[in-house]
């Protein structure tokens, strides 16, 4: 085994030189230590897969192992009140003894690498001799971190490599109607290193067959073609990746033993796309190409899209346009080229292509032109014409030279822009349109904008504008009310149209009033009699009267609403000795409310005549010695009733208090041959009082 590490060493220091970024190690520090799990289904197994995420958490593990537990949750529809637990791992999983993997890692550079990481004396870093601890303990960190990231890397591209390192099962005892909670822990002694434990919740129902890879192209040059794919759109599902080629379309063979995986991806400025180069063993003739991916359980799934293609030697030389020439027509041209005589026995023809933009999709307009002419004539000619010459080899390869442009006279303007219509809504977004114009030199709009009609509009296309409508963003909440707008069309000479009309557009109103002012108060005889100042808004539409009860926790009671310029209210509904508090709030023809204002603190005192008690008599019984006393009063908000008794020319004092529902009292403290004066008098809640009523009776 020792012969087999030592060759291993130098693959893994050769390895570790190379300047890529490792998924597992990524980041590695302040992480908390915990086990990493996913997992999959087959049609018939669950596989799993997991880690620990930093290197002294991987290095205990390997000492003392991973536990695995299994749950079951559902079966069928119903989810179990008590779950299922099995404990698949009685004794950790460890990695395989360092005997056992003799075998595994002839052939197996994966096989190779994990054992050394595992095993292995050495691991690339050299420590400094003679240096003092912390570089020796920085140095002996940094080879933990190597075993621990190639470990990791290796098993992520070999699932048998991954059971060998004690990072992967495949659960056989599975039901198709269960579904099961697998749960990865660490065996590591809790006063060592305390990890977090992982895990995944997976059914037989779960199984999906793997995807084929997406966006296999290839692009075909000399004895080579350069393969890409999009790597981001099947990550989770594919690690690695197998190209296979073929001579007829039937028979496949992969391009390596070694399958690919992505060394380049990186944080900043990622690319979704990996590469890889083919050499052809000759051109013109056609090979055919197909892509499989390899899961992290080592599963390979389908093949993609065949992309067929033949390699090509490229020309060796290139035409040069020397004229593009406007002919007196001023409708035609003459485009003049040249080509070296060395080279016109590895071409067939040539072509001449024109497009409207010297960077744009340029079409051939005139195909199969004799490799011996060197000049031709075009008519039909656009408002701006740029022209490339292709020169075309007998194996169909193709040279282009640089454009050339060709422009007639054209003075005459595209006509003004009309129907410019728009709307803007309430966050200040513009949306403009108006005809579009058909000349067939058009070329586009530029649009400008003004907050006053009388100012200097102001150009906010950077360019012109081919469509006939633009979204432009306003700051509605400003003092002017309005914006305006108008367009200029232009053709491909740049000639200016006039300008269309101007649009005004009334912007929506975000902006509240402002709020009036209490100016006075008056508070007599039932009548709460309010005064303001309104507000100064221009758009102000009406005042709206709020009040409540002081000191209670319920909310605002609208009692008016007050078109401007009314600045007056008199409220007839408060109730006396209640202290009230009154706002006022303005509101503008949109529907926006001013702050409301400082609440007014108002108390009605309750100076209302009350009416007298109309009805008071007295019944004197000798017989019995009694005198009876009714009275009858119907008014509201009695609390109770005050009886003053008097003997003759002494002063009435308090003799007895009677509640609201009581209209009778019979006396018997009485003294014959006396004459007696009674005076009854009504209490309200506020605290008013009825006049008094008063009646005399001899006894």
């Amino acid at each position: 085994m020792n012969k087999h590490l030592n060759h291993i060493y130098v693959l893994v220091v050769l390895l570790v030189l190379l300047p890529f970024h490792i998924s597992a190690q990524d980041p590695i520090g302040d992480e908390i230590p915990e086990v990493k799990v996913i997992g999959t289904v087959t049609k018939d197994a669950i596989m799993l897969r997991w880690a620990v995420n930093t290197p002294l958490a991987w290095k205990y593990v390997n000492q003392y192992g991973y536990t695995l537990e299994r749950k079951t949750i559902a079966i069928g529809q119903e989810i179990l009140k008590d779950p299922i637990v099995k404990n698949i791992t009685p004794i950790p999983i460890l990695p395989k003894p360092m005997m056992e993997w003799e075998s595994f890692v002839e052939g197996n550079e994966n096989a190779a690498i994990a054992a050394q990481a595992i095993y292995g004396e050495d691991f690339e870093v050299e420590l400094e001799e003679g240096g003092n601890g912390i570089l020796n303990i920085i140095n002996l960190a940094e080879a933990l971190e190597q075993r621990f990231s190639f470990a990791l890397f290796a098993a992520d591209q070999d699932y048998e490599v991954a059971k060998y390192s004690g990072l992967a099962f495949v659960d056989i005892d599975v039901k198709p109607n269960e579904r099961y909670l697998y749960t990865v822990s660490t065996a590591i002694p809790k006063e060592k290193l305390n990890v977090k434990f992982g895990g995944v919740y997976l059914g037989l129902s779960d199984y999906q067959p793997l995807p084929e890879p997406q966006d296999f192209v290839g692009v075909f040059n000399d004895k080579n073609v350069m393969l890409s794919w999009n790597f981001t759109l099947l990550k989770k599902q594919y690690n690695n990746y197998i190209i296979e080629r073929s001579d007829d379309g039937n028979i496949y063979k992969a391009l390596s033993d070694i399958p690919i995986v992505n060394l380049n991806e990186r944080k900043k400025n990622p690319s979704d796309r990996m590469f890889y180069i083919d050499s052809l063993p000759q051109n013109n003739k056609e090979y055919h190409y197909r892509l499989k991916g390899i899961s992290p359980f080592g599963e390979i799934g389908p093949p993609s899209k065949v992309i067929s293609g033949s390699g090509k030697k490229p020309l060796q030389h290139n035409p040069a346009i020397t004229e593009a020439k406007l002919l007196p027509d001023n409708n035609s041209a003459r485009i003049t080229w040249e080509f070296p005589e060395e080279g016109l026995a590895s071409i067939d023809h040539f072509e001449l292509n024109r497009s409207d933009l010297i960077k744009g999709n340029f079409a051939t307009i005139i195909s199969n032109i004799s490799k011996d002419k060197r000049s031709i004539e075009y008519s039909n000619l656009n408002a701006i014409n740029y022209f490339t010459i292709t020169a075309v080899g007998i194996n169909g390869y193709k040279r282009v030279s640089f454009p050339k442009m060709v422009q007639p006279v054209d003075d005459t303007p595209p006509s003004i822009p009309i129907g410019l219509t728009g709307v803007i809504d309430s966050t200040g977004v513009v949306q403009l349109s108006w005809q579009k114009n058909t000349e067939p030199d058009f070329l586009g709009y530029r649009v400008f904008r003004a907050n006053l009609e009388n100012e200097e509009f102001t150009q906010i296309t950077f360019k012109t504008i081919p469509q006939s409508n633009i979204a432009d963003t306003i700051n509605i909440k400003t003092l002017n009310s309005k914006v305006y707008y108008k367009i200029q069309a232009f053709d491909m000479r740049y000639n200016p149209s006039g300008f269309s009309e101007i649009l005004m557009l009334e912007k929506p109103d975000v902006i509240p009033p402002t709020k009036p002012v209490f100016k006075s108060f008056k508070a007599d005889k039932g009548v709460v009699e309010l005064y303001w100042i309104n507000s100064s808004s221009s758009d102000a539409f009406k005042t709206l009267v709020y009040r409540k009860v002081k000191g209670e926790d319920t909310p605002w009671e609208l009692i008016a609403e007050t078109d401007l310029p009314d600045n007056s209210f008199k409220d007839t509904t408060a109730k006396p000795i209640v202290v009230y508090l009154y706002t006022l709030v303005t509101m503008d023809k949109s529907g926006l409310e001013s702050e409301p204002v400082t609440p007014l603190t108002v108390s009605l005192p309750d100076n209302v005549l009350k009416a007298e008690i109309d009805k008071f008599t007295a019944l004197v019984n000798r017989e019995e010695k009694k005198i009876m006393l009714t009275w009858k009063y119907k008014v509201d908000d009695v609390v109770e009733f005050s009886l003053y008794k008097a003997e003759e020319e002494q002063k009435p004092t308090l003799y007895k208090v009677f509640k609201n529902d009581t209209n009778q009292f019979t006396d018997q403290n009485l003294t014959v041959n006396t004459k007696y004066s009674y005076l009854l008098q009504a209490t309200f809640s506020s605290g008013a009082k009825s006049p008094l009523k008063k009646i005399e009776v001899e006894y």
